[in-house]
């Protein structure tokens, strides 16, 4: 496979929350997501840093987050490579998706106070709602918002961390490779289904829920990707629970 050098167009930085690691973090993720930064470039801190007139402190610690996420593969020291498409990849990033959420599910359902619950069921409800609606916008964002709820409702910040990184590889995995909606109505529903294991505080039947909803979701992706990249007549490996 070919390898590119690093472009050299300056990229944007949006106006600075947080901090600048962060800011750095999102400006080089969107350029991944958008390929302004093409799968397999060698990007590094100094490069960067030019690029975003920026100094090489954020950078290097906005790389080390990017390869914890699992969006720059590591190269040398102090750079990496951007990662490249395939479907190995996909399946992966939802295979530890679905077991970290599964578990996350299972503590929530043990450990998240009335309140919260209430809240995630909330807005799985406003997720079927504006799935039903055909609004996609809004559905991606209470989406999101159920999913990260449900991790922080587990009680273990370590999981927390660890599902965030999770979501923001499959999202960028799915921008950039397999752009468009999928199934978002059934998505609706099985946040519904979730949310009521947790309102019953039945552990197992809330991990159950969220395996096959990441698992349901899974399967679609991986078909899509598929159909965009002409791979239906290759050898090809569905996730393992997909399969059950």
């Amino acid at each position: 496979m070919s390898v590119h050098a690093c472009p050299g167009p300056v990229l944007g930085l949006a106006e600075r929350p947080d901090t600048l690691t962060n800011v750095v973090l999102e400006a080089v993720r969107s350029a991944i997501v958008n390929q302004e930064l093409l799968a397999g470039t060698r990007v590094t801190e100094a490069g960067l840093a030019r690029q975003l007139n920026v100094s090489k402190t954020p950078v290097r610690e906005a790389l080390l987050q990017l390869r914890e996420i699992g969006l720059i593969e590591p190269d040398e020291r102090r750079g990496g490579r951007i990662l490249s498409p395939s479907r190995t990849t996909i399946s992966d990033a939802y295979e530890v998706r679905e077991a970290l959420e599964m578990f996350a599910a299972a503590a929530a359902a043990a450990r998240a106070e009335e309140r919260a619950i209430k809240r995630i069921h909330r807005i799985a409800e406003r997720s079927l709602r504006a799935a039903r609606a055909g609004d996609l916008e809004e559905f991606k964002d209470a989406d999101d918002e159920f999913h990260r709820a449900v991790a922080a409702s587990a009680g273990n910040q370590r999981l927390e961390l660890s599902i965030e990184r999770s979501l923001t590889l499959v999202s960028a995995l799915r921008q950039r490779d397999v752009p468009g909606p999928a199934g978002s109505i059934e998505c609706g529903q099985a946040h519904i289904r979730v949310a009521e294991a947790l309102g019953t505080r039945d552990a197992d039947g809330a991990s159950r829920a969220m395996s096959a909803h990441v698992r349901h979701v899974a399967v679609l992706v991986l078909a899509a990707y598929d159909e965009r990249h002409d791979e239906s007549g290759s050898s090809v490996r569905l996730p393992l629970t997909a399969a059950r």
